[in-house]
């Protein structure tokens, strides 16, 4: 071993505040930030949604349109965001998020007042102080997750750096220096690629030196890795928080589904196509549970399915070459007995699989895959006649190469009555799953609830315990 080490060419250290005149900064802003009121952060925040509503703030929002629009983002995809993105500063969705039954600061609202110091008893109080330094890493096919950490970041009073993609970074950056708040000026950013030999070598470095309490990644399978494998090395030991790489499903009761087929039809088609399929919650595999007794096939829902599909489309010319494989594996589906519906305006760009029992794709080897990232509109309905079924193909669908580095299930979008969507509530206990909805949700994110079951806000945050029988004020 030693032999084998002795030759080779050591690294040269590489001094990251010669990149990053802003690290010399942070103990500063930190502090700076500790002293500052948790209101005022807040009350500032809120005057971003007047703001947006504005002449000034529509031209901010009509240039992040069209840097996105050049980018190449989807037009739909950029509206939704854009939509949302005003909304998530409006004063009830900020109160909702922070002021929330279910997270650290619920009780810190009392009586219509915000109280720093939270007695619990006589003995026992805390107050909710901020972590210090966060690390936001961002994924490039979407801008309001990462400007939702940021902004809540702040306002819980940590000092925020932003590791962005070169893609839509700068799309980011603008939103952040454009709003009338000083989130801008303690928020910093990076901007390196870890895939680049140049860049690579400095952001490990970064990852290592940096004293972070947070590192909230959004991103794949292979960036996860590589922040963990090199944050591991970090004698600040922070604490990760990876929103990884995650999928939704759909559950159909057949007797709902005949009673509501164009509803059904609709609305499925809707969370297919929003975000082009790519986001966490998109369902990617479909069940349709027999409840009934009925021999009654569903191939009208398949029509309309395909008719909603189309009225929905948006090509993405960049999977050209992903669509010549889905031929391959479309007739795998068919000489497997799975039914194929496919467009006839749009043709494989547009497909559903009509299954039973089972995926037809579980035993599909990895040369004839398309993964649900290099796709587009595509939905496999698997029929079965129970839910005891269910467990088992749901627990089996990141183990197939078409859902190749997913973790497991986020979301399941259900179509039932109340009888029936209660199976489902106690079937997503037993898979894991982080949330249940209708399909209003497949995009939008209620203020109250967790992201893949945590608050950002909790972690950001912790409690300082105050503990005893000594009298305190209400801290200024």
């Amino acid at each position: 071993m030693i032999g084998f080490f002795k030759g080779r060419k050591q690294e040269e250290p590489i001094d990251i505040r010669n990149r990053f005149n802003w690290i010399d900064e942070l103990e500063n802003q930190k502090l700076d930030l500790s002293s500052q009121d948790f209101e005022a952060r807040l009350t500032e925040i809120k005057s971003v949604h007047p703001f947006l509503k504005s002449e000034d703030g529509q031209r901010l929002i009509q240039s992040l349109y069209d840097d996105m629009i050049g980018i190449g983002f989807p037009e739909e995809s950029i509206k939704i965001e854009l939509d949302l993105l005003s909304e998530i500063f409006s004063l009830k969705t900020l109160d909702l998020m922070f002021f929330n039954p279910s997270n650290g600061l619920g009780n810190s609202f009392h009586e219509g007042q915000f109280q720093d110091l939270v007695e619990v008893d006589q003995s026992y109080s805390y107050l909710v102080v901020p972590k210090g330094l966060i690390l936001v890493v961002g994924s490039s096919n979407t801008i309001l997750p990462v400007i939702t950490s940021i902004v809540l970041s702040y306002i819980c009073g940590n000092v925020t750096v932003c590791q962005l993609s070169k893609l839509n970074g700068g799309v980011i950056s603008k939103f952040i220096d454009g709003i009338p708040s000083q989130c801008s000026a303690y928020t910093h950013y990076i901007g390196l690629d870890h895939a680049d030999p140049v860049d690579v070598g400095i952001l490990k470095q970064a990852l290592i030196e940096v004293p972070w309490n947070v590192i909230n990644v959004w991103g794949g399978e292979d960036a996860n890795n590589f922040y963990f494998r090199n944050v591991a090395k970090n004698p600040a030991r922070p604490r990760v928080l990876n929103m990884e790489p995650l999928t939704g499903i759909v559950i159909i009761q057949k007797s709902y589904l005949q009673n509501n087929q164009k509803k059904v039809s609709a609305e499925l088609a809707r969370s297919i196509c929003e975000m082009g399929q790519q986001l966490c919650s998109s369902p990617t595999e479909g069940y349709i549970v027999d409840d009934c007794d009925s021999d009654d096939e569903v191939d009208a829902f398949f029509t309309d399915l395909i008719d909603d599909l189309e009225r929905r489309f948006v090509d993405f010319e960049n999977f050209e070459t992903s669509y010549f494989k889905l031929d391959r594996m479309l007739t795998f589906a068919q000489d497997h007995q799975s039914r194929v519906h496919l467009s006839k305006k749009y043709g494989n760009k547009i497909s559903v699989i009509q299954s039973k029992d089972q995926s037809v794709f579980e035993h599909l080897d990895d040369t004839q895959s398309v993964s649900i990232h290099e796709r587009r509109n595509f939905l496999e309905l698997i029929r079965v006649g129970s839910f005891a079924s269910l467990l088992g193909l749901i627990r089996r669908v990141g183990q197939k190469h078409t859902h190749r580095e997913i973790k497991k299930v986020q979301t399941i979008l259900v179509f039932g009555d109340q009888g029936f969507n209660t199976e489902v509530l106690r079937l997503a206990k037993k898979v894991g799953a982080y949330r249940v909805v209708d399909s209003r949700y497949i995009f939008e994110r209620h203020p109250l609830e967790a992201l893949d079951g945590s608050h950002l806000i909790n972690e950001f945050t912790y409690h300082l315990s105050v503990i005893g029988s000594v009298p305190y004020q209400q801290p200024g």
